[in-house]
């Protein structure tokens, strides 16, 4: 079975995952401030995408969730610069986007879900995982939506970029 969208952005994918906000992340143990503020990001953009996505993917409302119990999060410009950009994309652009996120909260998130202990995770727990991952994996082939997919690991690398800049500016 194919994984043509993963094997198009596995660099990518590594590159977040290399990063020193993404590798905190991926070993539950960021700093309080930069959770804060990555989920912040993450809220941001599915706020848009969730729009245009199936109801069991839709993650802005357990996000929201998971900053009322954080430290107050810093504006993350890179993430409301995305949403700009992506309001002027086509519906295979957003499912490249939905792909991403959707695998990285299923995924990879399943793992960090059991790292960060001290963490709120509300955005990585699933009603029916199942039809996520159903969800998932109709994308996972579509050709179209590789520079969405592309857009949306730069994108999360940016938002990274910011939130370390953020931390070593105080």
């Amino acid at each position: 079975m194919s994984k043509l969208l993963w094997e198009k952005t596995r660099e990518l994918h590594h590159a977040c995952e290399d990063h020193i906000v993404g590798a905190a992340m991926s070993l539950g143990t960021p700093p309080v401030q930069w959770y804060a503020d990555w989920v912040y990001s993450l809220k941001v953009i599915h706020e848009f995408i969730d729009t245009q996505m199936p109801e069991c993917t839709k993650r802005a409302d357990r996000l929201a969730l998971d900053l009322e119990q954080l430290v107050t999060a810093n504006h993350i410009k890179a993430a409301h610069s995305y949403v700009e950009l992506l309001k002027d994309k086509d519906d295979n652009y957003i499912q490249g986007v939905g792909y991403v996120l959707l695998g990285a909260h299923l995924m990879g998130g399943e793992i960090m879900r059991r790292r960060l202990i001290n963490f709120p995770t509300n955005h990585l727990t699933w009603d029916d995982r199942k039809e996520a991952l159903d969800v998932l994996m109709s994308l996972r082939d579509r050709e179209e939506s590789v520079d969405g997919a592309k857009s949306c690991f730069y994108a999360l690398l940016s938002c990274m970029d910011e939130i370390l800049i953020k931390a070593t500016d105080k």
